[in-house]
């Protein structure tokens, strides 16, 4: 089992993650809980930074308070792909949509 990380800052930003599309750059809040496969020296650098913190056995990922989570016209597929995980979305499904139909989805409704 890896060992997990929860974002103990308000935000962490440009954190790589592997996806079907190869690695993107990703958007956490608060008291997300990291997902596998993030590289070992960002790890490091967000525990030195004390962004993240390691938690104390398993924990299946958090829903974000939609309230600090929002996304518009300027939002990147990223962070679109996490508002819509938050939402209830299927993050694969969620990453393989381009970011335009992620904005007509979340954005322009």
């Amino acid at each position: 089992m890896a060992k997990q990380y929860k974002v103990t800052a308000p935000c962490v930003v440009n954190v790589p993650v592997s996806s079907a599309d190869g690695a993107q750059l990703n958007t956490f809040y608060r008291d997300a809980v990291l997902p596998e496969g993030v590289p070992a020296d960002r790890i490091k650098h967000l525990l030195d930074s004390n962004l993240i913190a390691p938690v104390d056995g398993r924990v299946e990922a958090e829903s974000v308070d939609q309230e600090q989570l929002s996304v518009n016209s300027r939002s990147s597929k990223a962070e679109l792909v996490e508002y819509g995980v938050a939402q209830g979305g299927n993050r694969a499904e969620l990453e393989a949509a381009t970011r335009d139909e992620l904005l007509d989805r979340y954005v322009r409704s």
